[in-house]
């Protein structure tokens, strides 16, 4: 994996106007050699205690010490080339998450094939770490007013759809042996040459996957998409999609009660499947779901806690459910596998209940 500074000198940040926006990306890849490389971490320590501040902010009270283990990714180890060019999925976080908080997910998409790049979306994520230890900290008011918050969403919606689009038009450049990093980062060995820009996916937790279903719809570059339990927003509501997209909820989300699936629902004109993962809550689809109960078995946070944040489902088998519905997802709409994503039956599973 590799991470980039990227530099957008013709926008103007919408949430710090005197500078121009900026953000930091993940690309998660197959590697070649890669024994000799350092192991990122799976958080930086700057990072995992503004996600401990985070969790103490929602009610957690904390007792004791803990680190977060590595990552599996080797940065900045040689790309595999001998498999040729591969397809793209893009993330984007929930409101205020950093991109490290779905690691899991993109560590198996890149160990499958695909070439995954993870955006954290600056000013909005809790806390973003720049080259040199430089930190741009949330600048959300925090509010409880459901308007404001609703507000909120949209401004970070509009935003993340720009950012995205930002990073697509870099991966574009990348492609061609450019090096988009602001700070001149060499590009990994390989790299430039595995990316096949002809079958671009993306998903999202959250307000992320709000920005996957307007991303689909603002820009035809990206293929298909998934939301992970995120409310919908922006003109994609009225205006549907023509390409396959999935929702999939938590116990308490379905089209009937979420508003915004129904109206999207009943607007979209392309292939689209609902499912309900049973025993999840809206952190199960994050790294959350697997942080969090290790917390509680340790003492660190209270048990009733950990079944609030992420439901009550086996930890592993959720991560396992989702990282398997991804891969089929994408296996199928980008081209490597036919039909699956058009035949339910095959995606079944007791935990992962279709909606009709």
């Amino acid at each position: 994996m590799v991470d980039l500074h990227l530099v957008d000198p013709s926008r103007q940040d919408p949430y710090v106007p005197s500078r121009a926006r900026e953000l930091m990306v993940s690309i998660w890849y197959p590697a070649a050699e890669r024994a000799a490389m350092p192991m990122r971490p799976w958080i930086s320590e700057p990072v995992a205690q503004a996600y401990a501040d985070g969790l103490a902010e929602i009610g957690a009270p904390i007792t004791g010490s803990w680190t977060l283990a590595t990552s599996h990714g080797r940065v900045d180890a040689a790309a595999d080339s001998t498999g040729g060019r591969r397809p793209i999925v893009l993330f984007s976080p929930g409101m205020g998450l950093p991109r490290e908080a779905s690691t899991a997910q993109a560590e198996d998409l890149a160990s499958h094939g695909f070439v995954v790049v993870a955006m954290s979306h600056t000013y909005e994520s809790r806390v973003t770490e720049f080259p040199g230890g430089r930190l741009e900290k949330s600048l959300l008011p925090q509010t409880a007013d459901a308007d404001q918050v609703k507000a909120e969403a949209e401004k970070a919606l509009q935003v993340r759809v720009a950012d995205t689009r930002f990073v697509l038009d870099r991966l574009a450049d990348l492609s061609t042996g450019a090096d988009p990093d602001a700070d001149g980062h060499p590009l990994p060995a390989n790299l430039a040459a595995i990316l096949d820009l002809s079958k671009i996916a993306m998903f999202g937790h959250s307000l992320g996957g709000a920005t996957a279903a307007q991303v689909m719809h603002d820009d035809r570059r990206v293929a298909a998409g998934v939301d992970l339990d995120g409310s919908l927003l922006g003109s994609v509501l009225t205006d549907g999609l023509d390409r396959p997209f999935v929702l999939i909820g938590s116990t308490d989300r379905e089209r009937t009660q979420d508003p915004s699936w129904q109206q999207f629902w009943t607007a979209d004109r392309g292939p689209k499947l609902e499912f309900r993962l049973a025993g999840s809550q809206h952190l199960s689809f994050c790294d959350n779901q697997l942080i969090v109960p290790a917390l509680a078995a340790a003492g660190i946070v209270p048990a009733d806690f950990a079944a609030k944040l992420v439901g009550t489902i086996d930890p592993r088998n959720s991560l396992n459910l989702q990282r398997g519905y991804l891969r089929s997802f994408f296996d199928t709409t980008l081209g490597r596998y036919a039909d699956l994503a058009t035949d339910p039956t095959a995606l079944l599973h007791s935990e992962m209940i279709p909606v009709p």
